[in-house]
């Protein structure tokens, strides 16, 4: 037996069984999920570095509408503050105007039982001067009467004027 070089520097055997369907199935299967694990880690990289230079974008448009704003909102601080003015004037007004009002309702208040009172009192008044007249135009009748009774009795008739005869008196002119 010979020996040779190759033989002699061998000194393993390796046997390998071969591969079934599942088995080449299941590597290929894991150089799929790192290949696809590393495209996904690529895509959010770069989905990231877009994020980034979107929110630098949105941060500087921020930055710029918040600085051209700042007069806007003073000019309407301003109009707030000068509406408040005007309500509170308005308001301060209003209030005077009321208390006016409410005086003048009184006033009228106290003048109107004031004027019931002068009219009561003058109606009292009308009154009892209608009666005194009444009084003195029945007591002028009365003397008037007695005076025609007592001529008439001077000048002989000898008795009185029956007194549902006797004409009424007239006022005269003169008198």
């Amino acid at each position: 037996m010979p020996l040779n070089l190759e033989t002699a520097l061998q000194d393993t055997t390796v046997v390998t069984l071969a591969r079934d369907g599942i088995g080449l199935l299941s590597a290929w299967m894991t150089v799929g999920i790192g290949v696809a694990f590393v495209v996904i880690l690529i895509v959010l990289l770069l989905v990231l570095s877009e994020l980034r230079l979107l929110s630098r974008t949105w941060a500087t448009f921020l930055n710029t509408t918040a600085e051209r704003s700042v007069p806007l909102v003073e000019h309407a601080n301003n109009a707030a503050r000068n509406l408040d003015r005007i309500t509170e004037v308005v308001r301060s007004e209003v209030d005077r105007f009321d208390g006016a009002v409410g005086e003048v309702a009184d006033d009228i208040g106290r003048a109107s039982a004031e004027v019931k009172r002068r009219v009561a009192d003058l109606s009292a008044l009308v009154d009892l001067a209608q009666s005194e007249a009444e009084d003195a135009v029945l007591d002028a009748a009365a003397a008037v009467r007695m005076l025609r009774q007592g001529t008439a009795l001077l000048r002989g008739r000898g008795e009185p004027a029956d007194e549902d005869t006797e004409e009424p008196p007239v006022a005269s002119e003169d008198s």
